[in-house]
């Protein structure tokens, strides 16, 4: 009889597990569809056919539904219109509850199908530069070891600057302007937004920082690529600033991962190169505009001028970030 009271214990504290993980799931599955004003009974399970089985990345709301502040969707904090996009951070699928994604500004959404849209997002190909779907990193350390005829952080505080600008300039990376749902034009245009925000700004060697400064040709390029989503690494804003970084339109005229384009084919977007006269050594670098238009820092200050004018006439060719 005690064997008997023992399995029969054994099997009823099991059923009970069972029934508590069915009635979890269905709550957590009824709570997902607030916004459809639907309810289903607390004994069915849900089905794994209507949600997401692995991260969708990025999403699109189909239907307007109550976003939530935890991954049991208990605190709605607001409604997620239809229409909305969100990255993914994460799918949360806990045992015996219905899964849920988690966005990178920590909302939290019913992981169902018929409410969300896996969406995929504006990329290059491989073997080129990838977009960054989230703000571009600072790559690079800041600063460098004080030597005769550069200056360093020592200098720079004796002339009355602080230690945390000298930091704080060379880490300045644009912020991203053009999300990863949207396609190449919006890329293109986003890095042409940020470029214009240096108009008029002065010609400064070997600076890439924030629009309240000036920057040279390549530290304006630079910039406008980080807005756009791409890094051009090794190629750097912080590393741009080092002595002997200078010319880093040769480096980017070297970087394979920027894709090499005929002169008849240029667009609004690509990059242009060219040559100090006389040379084949390439000393500047322009964003082309269409319509025979660049925009470029070029002494004395950043500004909007024809491909080719008589100080920097001689092109060596074009390349295109975005493909």
């Amino acid at each position: 009889m005690k064997k008997q009271n023992k399995w029969t214990i054994a099997i009823v504290s099991a059923l009970i597990g069972i029934g508590a993980c069915t009635t979890s799931v269905q709550a957590a599955d009824t709570t997902s569809d607030v916004s459809t004003n639907q309810s289903t009974s607390a004994t069915t399970s849900y089905s794994k056919a209507d949600y997401f089985s692995r991260n969708p990345k990025i999403i699109r709301v189909k239907h307007s539904t109550p976003a939530y502040s935890d991954a049991a969707l208990t605190n709605s904090v607001r409604t997620a219109r239809s229409g909305e996009h969100f990255l993914v951070q994460s799918l949360i699928t806990p045992n015996c509850k219905a899964p849920v994604v988690r966005t990178t500004t920590g909302l939290y959404l019913p992981a169902k199908t018929s409410l969300l849209a896996a969406v995929k997002g504006y990329q290059n190909p491989k073997g080129y530069h990838q977009v960054h779907y989230t703000q571009v990193k600072p790559y690079g350390t800041v600063g460098y070891n004080l030597y005769r005829g550069y200056e360093g952080i020592k200098t720079w505080q004796k002339l009355g600057f602080s230690k945390a600008s000298w930091y704080g300039i060379d880490n300045y990376i644009a912020p991203l302007r053009a999300q990863a749902w949207q396609g190449r034009s919006a890329h293109i245009e986003a890095m042409i937004h940020q470029a214009y925000q240096y108009m008029g700004k002065p010609w400064l060697a070997g600076c890439s920082s924030s629009p309240a400064y000036g920057v040279d040709c390549s530290g304006l390029v630079m910039q406008s690529l980080y807005a756009g989503g791409i890094s051009p690494t090794p190629t750097s804003s912080i590393g741009h600033a080092h002595p002997g970084n200078e010319w880093n339109s040769r480096n980017l005229w070297a970087d394979k991962h920027l894709k090499r384009i005929p002169y008849s084919e240029r667009q609004r977007g690509d990059l242009v190169f060219y040559y100090q006269p006389g040379t084949h050594t390439i000393w500047h670098i322009a964003i082309y505009l269409g319509h025979n238009r660049v925009i470029e820092s070029w002494p004395p200050r950043v500004m909007v001028q024809p491909i080719v004018n008589s100080q920097r006439n001689v092109i060596a060719g074009i390349k295109r970030p975005f493909i």
